[in-house]
């Protein structure tokens, strides 16, 4: 009977701590990725800073607390607004883009023509920023340098 009693006990303790664990993948939180969409297109410029930004990640479970690092804080498409490290670029984007969507990640964007936008968006939502549905190309901005005469 004892028996019984301990196997009962130890498959509902099984039991809860998978529901806890199932319950902890429901909350939503900006997580680490290691891959891009294949359903976009993404610069060489992107591609790098994105190979950057993962390197300065590294070891961290979520973006919830992120502070880049002071080399990463000096790429060009990094920038400090209001205390909150944001990325740069331009994306091109389709019908489909949902400029709401874009907007409640805290992101802000510039129309420059039908299909071309520049936007900032914090570094800590790039992540979900880049699974927005309607987003075509995604290029990191990088910088000019003036040739002389």
């Amino acid at each position: 009977m004892k028996k019984i009693l301990f196997l009962a006990a130890f498959a509902v303790a099984l039991v809860g701590c998978g529901h806890q664990k199932n319950v902890s993948k429901t909350h939503k939180t900006s997580a680490v990725v290691e891959t891009l969409p294949e359903n976009i297109n993404f610069s060489t410029s992107f591609r790098a800073f994105w190979d950057d930004f993962h390197k300065d990640t590294k070891g961290a479970k979520t973006l919830e607390n992120y502070v880049p690092s002071e080399a990463f804080q000096k790429h060009p498409a990094v920038s400090n607004v209001d205390n909150v490290f944001v990325v740069s670029g331009y994306l091109t984007i389709t019908p489909a883009f949902e400029q709401a969507a874009f907007e409640a990640l805290g992101g802000t964007i510039n129309q420059l023509d039908a299909i071309t936008v520049t936007f900032k968006m914090p570094l800590t939502k790039l992540p979900e920023m880049i699974q927005l549905k309607g987003i075509d190309s995604v290029e990191a901005a990088i910088r000019v340098h003036l040739r002389k005469q």
